[in-house]
């Protein structure tokens, strides 16, 4: 007997069970650091195998016996193998020989006398293998290194780290140059494609590198949980930031906004906001989690994909980036480059930096191999990951390929079987449908039934909606060793990569995915209804049933659930973005199509709803060809009622894009049809409308004729938002009175007998109240409301009045992301902070404004943007009463004073903005179809600033 041995294990099995015993057994045992003797590969080729067998258990210190009933029933040399190692120790004392029991069998008595490990399916298998490790002698793992003391750091969503997180030694350093000596950039953007390990890379920095000492107060927020939204982000911040000492939900969103900005003066603040493109409009949708890096159809949808979602995340990074010197620090992880972050003429504002993440270094890539347990020479590795591009998430893939291999399990030949033709894209394609091929049916199945879920989701919640009865928990952890899937073992989830979760979807066969989807929705439907729904995520259950509901096919379904218990997103909450998110799937053949629905009437009415949160939300040009084809079916249908509505709504639709000729023909034909069928809530309807077209043409005594036919009708109606509206455009249009009188264009006797702009406004405002008292409040209305009070306050020279019902008007138009009159409360608030001599303020305000405009293609608020730049170019503000000293004509005697003083870079600059403000403000042109009051002044300019 030797007194040393050659290895330190010699293991005896049955062929049959080659495929774990050769894999994961053997894997594990030399990732422990054992040397291990077994058959196939130790063998001395040529040698009588008997002798091999012998050599095996002498040299060994100890033999392992893979007990099954394959190696128990079948296997003869597996017996001569356990009995030569018994004879070499009868009692085993010392003991010489393990039994691993992998799965039920009889056992002879001479082994059923041993203690044997238990591998069988239902083991605690952690135990078992601490357990095996421990009695073939390897060294004690070490332990993982202890998670540094990150004091009272706020993780709201700590990253699932994969194991064996290798190299990023240069990132890391760039991170922590970035975070300690870089003060002229408190924002960094970390920008990748999918796959190239931004979450893991910052995650591992963070909690490695960062000093808690130096950064006492940090926030790690992903936006890539379910709802992880811009809003939660800024609530929970604010909390945490504050000590639980300030309630977000208690505050405005610009208020919130602005303390949060406030606490970010403070050194040691450290923000990473993970996963920032999910709150671009690009990822922002239900389908978010199936979507790949390429952009949305439509190439001229590109730069507006990159815009927030949220205009208070559009504000906040705004003010960051400006901000080069705060002491506090901001880090993203996103696919795309939010597009506020771009200066205008090119490059980043100077507050922000970007990095973008490469490809993983060889050496790196070659210590990951071997820390997966991969044999192989330095050369040979790197000669394996090169055609993939190192992109970690492919050779982690691959890794889990090689590890898993059959024929040479563990060995980096094994990578050599791969198909690497094709391009780098390809090759990347190619390891990942490598590795989802090479699972069992039942696996792939598993894999994509994961896929339809969203967001991360739980093993009870797995268990429950299991199709079949199987090792669920095996299952699972094959797919974690492939690479395939990642388990948060702190909160027991399990998730897949963007990347991973789209290819398993989309591989999913159709009646398997709808099968998986049926059964989802069936759960979600089986969540209690809220007695009453009080806020927008007592909705999530509904949201998560319509989302599984469509998935499964059933658009129709959809629909209904949609109509029944979703129809308060537009009114109640203002979702229009999210409604958006919620219609656009039931429209599988492009929105140029009808919706793939089985009645004509249900096509129209989704058309509709779809295109008046387009309009709503900024996206007037999508919204005109959906309001077209939902006219032209019910035409077909004869339905006059609903053409009537949709004429109104096309209408609305050509106010903003600046064609008010065929805005008013559809008002017309809208108020003509209401006649012909008598149906007065429509008719009054169209007639304020009109009354708001030709307040915006200039014909002040014709709007109020439309107007006052509204409200008699209302009145008699009873319908008191419907006089709310009205009262808000009898402000608009005395507003839009007092400029043109102030550019000599109407003598105010013409209507003297009208309420003021701020008697009007006031009674909207009131109305809106009394109609919230009897029903659920419609945001628009206050926002409509307070806007036009605060402008008619800024107008009669009361600017704390104006202050606080602008501030109102925005917050509350931001908080439902309502863009259709954003631009026109940021250009009253513009004239507010120029009256009361806050210039560069009112200029930043002003070209958000026309930024908004311009992407949206809002003409007459891009007109009035353009004249407020060019006012601010000249160093004056007007006031839109006429001022008695200066006669009727006091506009053109403001922009005389101020042309006589100005500079030559001024006036050349104003007159850049007044002509863009007359070519918008002409429309269809004159005398009838301009926007009379934008399109005086700004020939007033023109005549001033002649060359």
């Amino acid at each position: 007997m030797p007194d040393d041995f050659r290895y330190d294990v010699f293991i005896s099995y049955s062929s049959k069970d080659k495929a774990w015993v050769r894999g994961e057994l053997l894997t594990r045992l030399e990732q422990a650091g054992l040397k291990v003797f077994i058959d196939f590969r130790d063998f001395t080729r040529g040698a009588p195998s008997i002798k091999e067998c012998e050599r095996g258990v002498v040299q060994s210190r100890k033999t392992l016996l893979i007990l099954t009933p394959n190696y128990i029933d079948q296997s003869e040399w597996g017996e001569m193998e356990n009995v030569m190692a018994q004879t070499l120790s009868p009692a085993n004392r010392d003991p010489r020989m393990i039994p691993l029991l992998k799965e039920a069998c009889t056992k002879p008595l001479r082994l059923a006398a041993l203690t044997h490990i238990d591998f069988t399916d239902g083991a605690d298998l952690t135990l078992a293998w601490r357990q095996l490790l421990t009695a073939l002698g390897a060294a004690p793992a070490p332990a993982p290194p202890a998670e540094p003391k990150r004091g009272q750091w706020f993780l709201a969503h700590p990253y699932p780290m994969p194991p064996n997180f290798t190299g990023r030694v240069a990132e890391r350093e760039m991170l922590t140059r970035w975070l300690s000596a870089d003060e002229a950039h408190p924002l960094l953007s970390v920008r990748a494609l999918g796959g190239f390990g931004k979450s893991a890379l910052t995650w591992h920095w963070l909690t490695h590198d960062v000093v808690p000492a130096q950064w006492p107060r940090v926030v790690w927020w992903s936006f890539y949980e379910g709802d992880a939204n811009f809003d939660a982000f800024l609530a929970e911040t604010l909390h945490y930031l504050s000590g639980g000492n300030v309630d977000a939900t208690k505050l405005s969103g610009k208020n919130a906004l602005r303390t949060l900005l406030e606490a970010l003066l403070l050194s040691g603040t450290l923000l990473v906001l993970d996963g920032f493109e999910r709150v671009l409009r690009a990822f922002g949708g239900l389908d978010a989690a199936y979507q790949g890096d390429e952009a949305k159809p439509g190439a001229k949808q590109q730069d507006h994909d990159r815009d927030c979602i949220s205009p208070l995340a559009d504000l906040f990074l705004y003010n960051i980036a400006l901000q080069p010197h705060l002491r506090s620090k901001v880090l993203l992880t996103t696919r795309l480059r939010p597009r506020v972050l771009e200066a205008k003429g090119g490059g980043l504002l100077h507050g922000c930096r970007e990095e973008q993440l490469q490809q993983m270094q060889p050496a790196d890539a070659v210590a990951f191999f071997h820390a997966q347990g991969i044999r192989g020479t330095h050369t040979e590795i790197e000669a394996a990951c090169e055609p993939y591009g190192y992109h970690p998430l492919s050779l982690r893939l691959l890794a889990g390929l090689i590890v898993g291999d059959f024929a040479q399990p563990g060995d980096i030949a094994a990578a050599k079987r791969l198909d690497v033709s094709g391009d780098l894209v390809q090759r990347q394609h190619h390891v990942l449908e490598t590795a989802y091929e090479s699972l069992p049916p039942a696996r792939c199945a598993l894999l994509g039934r994961i896929a339809c879920f969203r967001s991360p989701v739980n093993y009870d919640t797995l268990q429950k909606l299991a199709e079949e009865e199987g090792n669920l928990a095996a299952d699972l952890r094959e797919l974690v060793e492939r690479g395939l899937l990642h388990h948060d073992t702190r909160n027991g989830r399990f998730d897949l990569h963007p990347i991973v979760r789209r290819y398993a979807y989309d591989r999913l066969a159709a009646p398997n995915r709808d099968a998986a989807h049926t059964r989802l929705r069936d759960y979600f439907a089986a969540v209690p209804k809220p007695e009453k729904v009080t806020r927008l995520e007592d909705l999530a259950p509904v949201i998560e049933l319509y989302h599984h509901t469509l998935r499964a096919g059933q658009l129709d379904e959809a629909l209904t659930l949609y109509q029944n218990r979703l129809e308060s997103l537009y009114y109640q909450f203002g979702a229009y973005q999210l409604i958006i998110d919620l219609l656009r799937p039931l429209f599988p053949d492009g929105e140029d199509r009808p919706p793939r629905l089985k009645s004509e009437s249900a096509q129209a009415w989704t058309m509709a709803e779809l295109a008046n949160s387009y309009v709503v939300s900024g996206r007037p040009r999508r919204a005109g060809p959906l309001f077209e084809l939902q006219i032209a079916i019910r035409n077909k249908q004869g339905n006059k009622a609903s053409i009537a509505t949709g004429c109104g709504n096309l209408a609305r639709v050509q106010i903003s894009i600046g064609a008010p000729r065929a805005a008013e023909t559809n008002l017309r034909r809208s108020i003509a049809l209401c006649r012909e069928i008598k149906d007065e809530v429509r008719r009054a309807i169209g007639h304020q409308q009109l009354g708001r077209l030709l307040a915006y043409q200039g014909a002040a005594a014709e709007s109020e004729t439309e107007l006052a036919a509204a409200l008699k009708i209302s009145e008699n109606q009873k319908n008191v938002q419907g006089q709310g509206l009205i009262w808000a455009y009898r402000a608009l249009c005395e507003l839009l009175r007092l400029r043109l009188i102030a550019c000599g264009d109407q003598m105010k006797s013409e209507i003297s007998d009208l309420p003021s702009a701020p008697t009007s406004a006031r009674r909207a405002l009131e109305l809106a109240d009394e109609d919230a008292r009897t029903d659920s409040p419609v945001e628009r209305d206050y926002v409509r409301a307070h806007w036009l009070l605060g402008a008619a306050h800024c107008t009669a020279g009361q600017p704390d009045e104006a202050e606080c019902h602008l501030h109102e008007a925005l917050e509350r138009c931001r908080r439902i992301n309502m863009v259709d009159h954003e631009a026109d409360i940021l250009i009253d608030l513009a004239r507010l902070r120029a009256a009361t001599g806050t210039a560069d303020e009112a200029r930043r305000l002003t070209e958000e404004a026309l930024l908004i405009a311009e992407r949206s293609g809002y003409v007459l608020q891009g007109a009035d943007a353009h004249l407020e730049l060019a006012k601010l170019a000249l160093g004056f503000h007007a006031v839109a009463r006429p001022d008695p000293a200066a006669g009727a004509a006091s506009f053109p005697a403001q922009v005389r004073a101020a042309v006589a003083t100005a500079t030559p870079e001024q006036r050349q600059l104003a007159r850049h903005h007044a002509q863009e403000a007359h070519r918008l403000a002409t429309c269809d042109g004159p005398p009838d179809y301009t926007y009379k009051a934008a399109y005086l002044e700004a020939a007033a300019f023109l005549q001033e600033l002649k060359a």
